[in-house]
């Protein structure tokens, strides 16, 4: 996977596109899957992209884990 490549998410009537952190691209390429958490509630607050404190608070919280749908997708290239 090559660095500052958006990630594609799509999911019928969803479609999610961003520019991961180099370090999530490369464990992505290692481990071959990426590991995905839907919350089922949303944030109490927002945050700005690349803002890590309130998501890791938010993802660390056990309500919302708990209640949060958990899938494990394919990591694949769009220039394979």
């Amino acid at each position: 996977m090559a660095g500052h490549d958006p990630a594609l998410l799509t999911v019928q009537h969803l479609k999610a596109q961003f520019v991961p952190p180099e370090s999530r691209l490369e464990a992505v390429g290692e481990l071959g899957y990426a590991y995905l958490i839907f919350a089922a509630r949303p944030w109490p607050q927002g945050a700005e992209p690349g803002d890590a404190g309130p998501l890791a608070a938010f993802t660390s919280d056990e309500d919302a884990t708990a209640s949060a749908a958990h899938v494990v997708l394919p990591g694949r290239s769009l220039r394979s």
